[in-house]
Protein backbone atom coordinates (compact mmCIF):
# COMPACT_ATOMS: atom_id res chain seq x y z
CA UNK A 1 0.00 0.00 0.00
CA UNK A 2 1.35 3.60 -0.53
CA UNK A 3 2.20 6.14 2.09
CA UNK A 4 -0.02 8.85 1.96
CA UNK A 5 1.95 11.95 0.91
CA UNK A 6 2.77 14.35 3.98
CA UNK A 7 1.45 18.01 3.52
CA UNK A 8 3.48 19.60 5.73
CA UNK A 9 6.99 18.29 6.92
CA UNK A 10 9.03 18.97 9.48
CA UNK A 11 10.98 22.04 7.77
CA UNK A 12 7.14 23.66 7.55
CA UNK A 13 7.27 23.21 4.18
CA UNK A 14 3.69 22.46 2.42
CA UNK A 15 3.20 20.31 -0.11
CA UNK A 16 0.46 20.97 -2.88
CA UNK A 17 -0.46 19.04 -6.01
CA UNK A 18 1.07 21.54 -7.70
CA UNK A 19 4.14 22.39 -5.96
CA UNK A 20 6.07 23.06 -2.35
CA UNK A 21 6.12 26.61 -0.26
CA UNK A 22 7.37 27.16 2.75
CA UNK A 23 4.47 27.82 5.72
CA UNK A 24 6.13 31.37 6.79
CA UNK A 25 6.65 32.55 3.01
CA UNK A 26 3.20 31.61 2.09
CA UNK A 27 2.08 33.56 5.08
CA UNK A 28 4.20 36.62 4.17
CA UNK A 29 2.63 36.06 1.17
CA UNK A 30 -1.13 36.18 1.80
CA UNK A 31 -0.37 38.77 3.91
CA UNK A 32 1.36 41.04 0.92
CA UNK A 33 -1.75 40.61 -1.13
CA UNK A 34 -3.82 43.97 -0.90
CA UNK A 35 -6.99 42.43 -0.06
CA UNK A 36 -8.10 41.02 3.01
CA UNK A 37 -8.71 36.73 3.44
CA UNK A 38 -10.86 35.50 5.67
CA UNK A 39 -12.30 31.48 6.55
CA UNK A 40 -14.68 30.06 8.76
CA UNK A 41 -15.22 26.21 9.25
CA UNK A 42 -17.98 24.03 8.89
CA UNK A 43 -19.41 25.34 11.91
CA UNK A 44 -19.59 28.59 11.33
CA UNK A 45 -16.72 29.60 13.44
CA UNK A 46 -14.03 31.83 12.70
CA UNK A 47 -10.99 31.10 12.32
CA UNK A 48 -8.58 32.75 9.75
CA UNK A 49 -7.56 36.27 8.66
CA UNK A 50 -4.68 37.66 6.34
CA UNK A 51 -3.61 41.04 8.10
CA UNK A 52 -1.68 43.85 5.91
CA UNK A 53 -2.58 46.73 8.08
CA UNK A 54 -4.77 47.64 5.39
CA UNK A 55 -8.21 46.25 6.75
CA UNK A 56 -11.12 47.82 5.56
CA UNK A 57 -13.19 45.38 8.36
CA UNK A 58 -10.96 45.36 11.38
CA UNK A 59 -10.11 41.74 12.71
CA UNK A 60 -8.52 40.28 15.64
CA UNK A 61 -7.45 37.59 17.05
CA UNK A 62 -10.23 37.11 20.07
CA UNK A 63 -12.55 36.89 16.57
CA UNK A 64 -10.98 33.20 16.46
CA UNK A 65 -13.31 30.01 17.48
CA UNK A 66 -16.46 32.82 17.69
CA UNK A 67 -19.34 31.88 15.02
CA UNK A 68 -19.35 33.99 12.61
CA UNK A 69 -22.84 35.33 13.09
CA UNK A 70 -22.39 36.58 16.43
CA UNK A 71 -19.72 38.70 14.41
CA UNK A 72 -22.13 40.58 12.21
CA UNK A 73 -24.74 42.88 14.06
CA UNK A 74 -27.85 44.65 12.41
CA UNK A 75 -29.64 44.20 9.68
CA UNK A 76 -26.82 42.29 7.59
CA UNK A 77 -27.07 39.30 9.99
CA UNK A 78 -30.22 37.39 8.66
CA UNK A 79 -28.82 38.00 4.93
CA UNK A 80 -25.37 35.99 6.58
CA UNK A 81 -27.18 33.18 8.17
CA UNK A 82 -29.36 32.07 5.12
CA UNK A 83 -25.92 32.18 3.05
CA UNK A 84 -24.35 29.90 5.59
CA UNK A 85 -27.54 27.97 5.01
CA UNK A 86 -27.32 27.35 1.39
CA UNK A 87 -23.36 27.04 1.64
CA UNK A 88 -23.87 24.08 4.07
CA UNK A 89 -26.02 23.20 1.95
CA UNK A 90 -24.87 22.69 -1.48
CA UNK A 91 -27.70 25.35 -3.32
CA UNK A 92 -25.35 28.58 -3.52
CA UNK A 93 -21.05 28.37 -3.78
CA UNK A 94 -20.95 32.06 -3.99
CA UNK A 95 -22.32 35.65 -3.14
CA UNK A 96 -20.87 38.77 -4.14
CA UNK A 97 -22.14 42.60 -4.20
CA UNK A 98 -20.20 46.41 -4.20
CA UNK A 99 -20.39 48.59 -1.36
CA UNK A 100 -19.75 52.28 -1.12
CA UNK A 101 -17.80 53.23 1.86
CA UNK A 102 -16.39 56.39 3.21
CA UNK A 103 -15.76 57.27 -0.70
CA UNK A 104 -14.38 53.90 -1.33
CA UNK A 105 -15.83 51.28 -3.90
CA UNK A 106 -15.46 47.69 -1.91
CA UNK A 107 -15.75 44.16 -3.35
CA UNK A 108 -16.79 41.51 -1.05
CA UNK A 109 -17.70 38.04 -1.69
CA UNK A 110 -18.25 34.98 0.29
CA UNK A 111 -17.32 31.55 -1.22
CA UNK A 112 -18.65 27.50 0.26
CA UNK A 113 -15.42 25.74 0.63
CA UNK A 114 -15.99 21.89 -0.53
CA UNK A 115 -14.12 18.98 -0.50
CA UNK A 116 -13.90 16.69 -3.98
CA UNK A 117 -16.31 14.68 -2.21
CA UNK A 118 -19.21 17.54 -2.03
CA UNK A 119 -18.38 17.52 1.79
CA UNK A 120 -18.94 21.70 3.46
CA UNK A 121 -15.71 22.64 5.25
CA UNK A 122 -16.33 26.45 5.46
CA UNK A 123 -16.50 29.57 4.08
CA UNK A 124 -13.44 31.76 2.68
CA UNK A 125 -14.03 35.54 1.95
CA UNK A 126 -12.74 37.98 -0.27
CA UNK A 127 -12.99 41.88 0.77
CA UNK A 128 -10.93 44.15 -1.57
CA UNK A 129 -10.77 48.14 -2.10
CA UNK A 130 -11.29 48.45 -5.58
CA UNK A 131 -11.36 52.34 -5.70
CA UNK A 132 -7.64 52.11 -7.67
CA UNK A 133 -8.69 49.32 -9.82
CA UNK A 134 -11.43 51.72 -11.34
CA UNK A 135 -9.77 54.67 -11.88
CA UNK A 136 -6.76 52.26 -13.64
CA UNK A 137 -9.64 50.98 -15.60
CA UNK A 138 -11.05 54.65 -16.01
CA UNK A 139 -7.54 55.48 -17.25
CA UNK A 140 -7.31 52.47 -19.79
CA UNK A 141 -10.04 54.02 -21.51
CA UNK A 142 -8.40 57.09 -22.21
CA UNK A 143 -4.87 55.19 -23.54
CA UNK A 144 -6.08 52.60 -25.84
CA UNK A 145 -4.00 49.67 -25.14
CA UNK A 146 -1.97 49.06 -28.22
CA UNK A 147 -0.89 52.63 -27.91
CA UNK A 148 -0.04 52.44 -24.49
CA UNK A 149 2.23 49.39 -25.47
CA UNK A 150 3.72 50.85 -28.47
CA UNK A 151 4.70 53.78 -25.99
CA UNK A 152 6.71 51.23 -23.67
CA UNK A 153 7.91 49.80 -26.88
CA UNK A 154 9.50 53.05 -27.93
CA UNK A 155 10.34 54.21 -24.29
CA UNK A 156 12.35 50.91 -23.80
CA UNK A 157 14.30 51.21 -27.43
CA UNK A 158 15.26 55.18 -27.06
CA UNK A 159 16.62 53.93 -23.56
CA UNK A 160 18.44 50.78 -25.28
CA UNK A 161 20.65 53.46 -27.21
CA UNK A 162 21.73 55.32 -24.28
Amino acid sequence: MAEEPKTVDIKDMLHFKTGNIALPVLETILNTIPFELGFCDENDEFQWFTDNGHRVYKRSKETFGKNVLGLHHGGGRPQVQELLKQFHAGTKDNFEFLLDLDGRKIYISFYAVHDENGKYLGCFDFTGDITELQQMKETAKVIPPMDAIKAKEAAEKSTDKD
